[in-house]
């Protein structure tokens, strides 16, 4: 399996990648992974593991040109071919993120005139969504290519509830598409000890990319505000980097919660288990909460763009659903009174909430989905070609990307 992405970041997707990686090579089998980018733009200790499982290439070993070309448009820079061919020879499967990706593999195949089965996750609920019918040319051929030239079984929308929504927003039957669960976590059992004394004082904390549609990262603020007010011994260890972190600090500083809220920085994915599991509530989504309840951390669900401080409840109750989006036909909870009743919760009611939380995690056990995932090397590739014009392709992609720039209201930013 070939995984083509940009860098290796500390995010979700990219976590999911190494373990993905790590599974394979557990089952004796071969992953590759091509970066569009160089070495120093992917995090040193994430790439190194990565390392330990895949073979890793990098933009300068597939294409001749510079970087801000590949950068730019990686579907008209030249390529490599011998290369090209020698890495293709352990590749049976390709797996990208997106449909600029989705192209470039399929370019790749074309260039060796071989039909290797092309496979696109949607790690993102909203990637082809975003924008509407109002979007410009090349990320209309994204979603053509993706939505209606691929098979459906190439596509991985990994939950139910993700494939009703793009049936039911795009008209669109995504009906045979894969809704397994995405890999998460090893089924490492956990104790949950009863005589264990509770914290005088609760911990909270969040773990992912601080930006804006990832809203609880400023409502929280506003919760702990609240409750501290009300006199409740608490903190809020919020770990990650982002665009909104300066916005975040002025905030917490205005409202003078210093001492009660901390910006932690960006947590090393090998240290998550060990650091996490020391709180008593996780907020968030995406794969962090996942992470976060597999190790009995009791865990609300942060549903991303909304301003106000509304949840689904806690991870355990709403796990088979895609439980961070906005507008699911499920009942909403205020997210300070959650806490509040929490604090409330006696031992055993507590241990419970754990148990519940460490029980619901087996959809999502790296073994699970790494067999699945390695199941769709047989789907078959269409016999027609993919035609559009690269040329137009790139000229829109480049105004639009300095579009989104410049406007803070582009719906690519806001993903509405």
């Amino acid at each position: 399996m070939l995984f083509i992405y940009g860098a290796l970041a500390i995010g979700g997707i990219e976590t999911f990648f190494v373990r993905m990686a790590k599974e394979r090579k557990k089952s004796g089998l071969v992953t590759t992974v091509l970066l569009l980018t160089d070495r120093k733009s992917s995090n040193t200790e994430l790439l190194k593991e990565m390392e330990e499982y895949a073979d890793v290439y990098f933009y300068k070993d597939i294409f001749k040109g510079p970087f801000f070309l590949v950068k730019s448009m990686p579907l008209l820079t030249s390529i490599k071919k011998e290369k090209l061919k020698k890495i293709f020879e352990k590749i049976d499967q390709i797996h990208v993120t997106d449909g600029e990706l989705a192209l470039l593999g399929y370019r790749f195949a074309r260039i060796l005139n071989i039909s290797t089965p092309l496979t696109v996750g949607f790690y993102n609920p909203v990637k082809f969504l975003w924008g509407g019918d109002h979007v410009k040319y090349y990320e209309k051929i994204n979603r053509k290519f993706v939505l209606e030239y691929l098979p459906k079984k190439s596509l991985s929308l990994f939950s139910e509830g993700n494939l009703d929504l793009y049936n039911k927003v795009l008209g669109i039957d995504l009906t045979g598409a894969n809704t397994f669960r995405l890999g998460v976590i090893e089924p490492t059992p956990i104790k949950l000890n009863c005589d264990e004394p509770l914290q005088k004082t609760l911990k909270i904390c969040s773990v992912g990319r601080l930006v804006e549609y990832k809203t609880y990262n400023i409502y929280m603020i506003n919760v702990i505000h609240s409750l501290v007010n009300k006199g409740y011994d608490i903190e809020y260890h919020i770990y990650g980097e982002g665009d909104f972190k300066n916005k975040m600090l002025q905030k917490i500083k205005d409202l003078g919660l210093e001492k009660h809220i901390k910006l932690k920085g960006n947590l090393p994915y090998s240290l998550f288990n060990d650091v996490v599991a020391n709180y008593d509530l996780f907020i968030g989504s995406g794969t962090a909460i996942i992470q976060a309840s597999s190790l009995g951390v009791c865990s609300i669900v942060g549903i991303e763009k909304t301003a106000n401080p509304v949840t689904y409840g806690f991870f355990s109750e709403v796990y088979q659903y895609e439980y961070n989006i906005l507008g699911l036909n499920l009942p909403t909870f205020d997210v300070e009174q959650i806490i509040i009743n929490f604090v409330t919760l006696n031992k055993k009611d507590i241990i419970a909430l754990k148990a519940e939380h460490a029980n619901c995690i087996h959809p999502f056990t790296n073994q699970n989905c790494s067999k699945l995932m390695d199941n769709l090397n047989i789907v078959t590739m269409p016999d027609e070609n993919f035609s559009f014009s690269l040329l137009y392709y790139h000229i829109t992609k480049f105004l639009d990307v300095l579009h989104i720039k410049i406007w803070k209201k582009h719906p690519r930013n806001n993903r509405k």
